[in-house]
Order: structure tokens, then sequence, then C-alpha cells
């Protein structure tokens, strides 16, 4: 996908960004969001400190687009009120 031309809306990448965040948590649920902005900080040749956290971002980005596409909205980001 980083290789797709196709722009998104900002909306999109929110949700992106959401869905990232919360696979990572609920991987590993004690990760400061300093450690992640460590892993996701950008080398001096453009890569990620952790090469893995790209991936891991697009892979959400694809989520977001497929259940968009799928069912007209992604709602993972909704809040839930118990």
């Amino acid at each position: 996908m980083t290789e797709d031309s196709g722009k998104i809306t900002i909306e999109q990448a929110y949700l992106a960004a959401y869905e990232y965040l919360l696979r990572r948590w609920e991987y590993m649920p004690e990760r400061l969001i300093a450690d992640e902005l460590s892993d996701m900080s950008l080398l001096p040749d453009g890569g990620s400190a952790d090469p893995a956290c790209k991936n891991e971002f697009v892979e959400a980005l694809r989520t977001v687009l497929d259940t968009e596409a799928k069912s007209g909205r992604y709602s993972r980001a909704d809040q839930q009120l118990n």
C-alpha cells in the first residue's frame, strides 16, 4: 500500500492511527506513548526506527479502508459507554 498513489481523507488517516494504536495496546497494554513514538521515529534514511511499526500501520490503514469499502463505515473508534 505504501506504493499506492491514491489519496486518503484526513478522517481515514485519523481512523488508521486509532486502529494502529488500538492494536498495539491490545498486544502490549503496558506500552507508553513515548515507546510508540520512539519506535515510529524516522531514521536519517527515512526508515522507521522499528520497521515493523510502519508495516503494522499500513495494515491498520488497510483495515479502515477495507471496512469502509465493505460496510461504508469503520466503527471501532466509536465511543462506547457502558
